[in-house]
């Protein structure tokens, strides 16, 4: 059965152009003028990609495309947009409602690619043995309530003050907030939580909630990978990391939907530290006996899934945007054909791999040389800007 994508549109001749575009695609193609018209074909159909315009009567991208999240969470939502609606698209995406966003005018050959690449990381995402083992995690499918009640938040436009008010009832969390704002990378000093969720932005403070559950589940002192401060530090130093590459590397800020990528990036092989310690020790024990071999396979080999996939998985069922999934999903295969952004995971992969050199030399990991040349650098025009970074 092939997949069937909807477009939503209030122009009649964008849907028309939407239609010729993918004309041979192979996918059946649907379209509606309206929000209430998409939420009629939902209800007849399964739909497995719905893509939005943003600006529309009575009920906006942003409004069906959260009614879709709640109504059926297992379609894939694209918002499409104009630049000048950045604020309604961050929006968007820190619900949860839009998994990413296309921008006006769209490039026919590069809305095909994304769909299929969309549609083919659903099906990684589907692997049987992946769904066997997460059925086995008790408790992490479902996120922390303080997550969910700062979505909710976001959700419903409620200001800073008060989803840092819910922050400072978290002791824990709040710590955690004030130490990464107060880190060197960010200049700044202050202990006001109001003033740090600020600074750091609401898709960065998402990030910490998620990390700092996870993290605090594993055990307080162990060794190497076991070590809950050593994976806590390896999140943030790879955030570091990357935002401070993204800016070198591309001359632009990382996006803010983005800007928890590299706290999160690992959150798979948290889990699965967390949830089967010593059979991760054989994966760990295997890596030293066949240091040839990547850790993808080892993983598959001895748990029948790796931790991108796990992470990926999370991510994606607790509502992070696609770059995000993304840079959980292919950190250690950045050329992936499924990455959809590929600059990004680009520079989460090469800053994951220095801040293992930097926290644990001994760690086996190996840089791929085209991650560098994606932004036509070399390494060690890479590992100076680190430095300075550091």
């Amino acid at each position: 059965m092939s997949d069937t994508i909807l477009f939503v549109d209030d122009e009649k001749a964008i849907l028309n152009t939407f239609q010729r575009s993918l004309r041979g695609s192979g996918w059946e193609v649907l379209t509606a003028e309206s929000g209430q018209s998409a939420l009629d074909i939902l209800a007849r159909r399964n739909i497995d990609i719905i893509i939005s315009d943003m600006r529309m009567p009575n009920m906006n991208g942003h409004q069906l495309l959260r009614k879709v999240k709640e109504l059926y969470p297992a379609t894939i939502r694209l918002i499409l947009s104009g630049q000048a609606e950045e604020k309604e698209i961050t929006a968007a995406m820190l619900d949860g409602s839009s998994k990413m966003y296309l921008l006006k005018p769209w490039d026919n050959e590069l809305l095909t690619k994304v769909i299929r690449q969309l549609l083919d990381a659903r099906e990684m995402l589907r692997n049987r043995n992946l769904l066997l083992l997460i059925n086995k995690m008790d408790g992490l499918c479902s996120p922390p309530q303080i997550y969910m009640k700062i979505t909710e938040m976001i959700g419903a436009d409620a200001d800073m003050h008060q989803i840092s008010a819910v922050v400072e009832q978290d002791p824990v969390l709040a710590a955690k907030v004030l130490q990464m704002v107060n880190s060197a990378f960010f200049g700044i000093k202050t202990g006001s939580i109001n003033q740090a969720v600020m600074y750091l932005g609401l898709a960065t403070l998402k990030g910490i909630v998620l990390a700092t559950n996870l993290c605090g589940m594993m055990p307080g002192h162990g060794s190497g990978a076991f070590d809950r401060d050593f994976v806590w530090n390896h999140a943030t130093s790879t955030n570091r990391l990357a935002c401070g590459l993204y800016r070198q590397l591309t001359g632009r800020t990382i996006p803010p939907i983005a800007s928890a990528a590299g706290l999160l990036h690992d959150i798979g092989w948290v889990a699965l530290l967390h949830q089967m310690p010593d059979l991760y020790r054989k994966v760990v024990a295997a890596q030293t006996e066949q240091p040839e071999s990547s850790l993808d396979d080892l993983e598959r080999s001895i748990l029948g899934v790796s931790h991108q996939e796990v992470g990926g998985y999370l991510l994606d069922w607790w509502g992070l945007p696609q770059p995000i999934i993304e840079s959980a999903m292919f950190h250690h295969n950045p050329f992936h054909d499924s990455v959809t952004d590929r600059e990004l995971v680009a520079i989460v992969h090469i800053a994951s791999h220095y801040s293992l050199k930097l926290l644990k030399p001994q760690i086996r990991d190996k840089a791929d040389e085209r991650a560098f040349a994606v932004f036509n650098v070399s390494r060690e025009f890479c590992e100076r800007l680190i430095r300075d970074i550091q």
